[in-house]
């Protein structure tokens, strides 16, 4: 994978800050994760629940070589990080 898809990969699955009109403009461009309940641990190592592990997996599948998936033991932050109506954009 090049810069250039590796950026593109991370744009969908993360979404990215832009603005227009010179920085006068601010927003976020909608990504795949914006919809998943999940929880960044570390570069490129993300917690989501099993029931969206299709979901994610989907896309991923196409654009990455190698998936791990574990089950782990979550500290009480990761559970409340991971309910559906708390999730907003979180990240470490």
């Amino acid at each position: 994978m090049n810069s250039t898809e590796k950026n593109e990969f991370c744009h969908y699955f993360y979404g990215h800050d832009t603005s227009s009109w010179k920085g006068e403009y601010r927003y976020h461009r909608h990504g795949l994760l914006d919809d998943i309940p999940h929880r960044k641990i570390a570069r490129s190592v993300i917690i989501i629940r099993s029931s969206d592990l299709e979901k994610a997996r989907n896309h991923i599948r196409d654009n990455v070589q190698e998936i791990h998936v574990r089950t782990i033991i979550l500290t009480d932050e990761d559970k409340e990080a991971l309910e559906p109506d708390n999730h907003t954009r979180n990240e470490q």
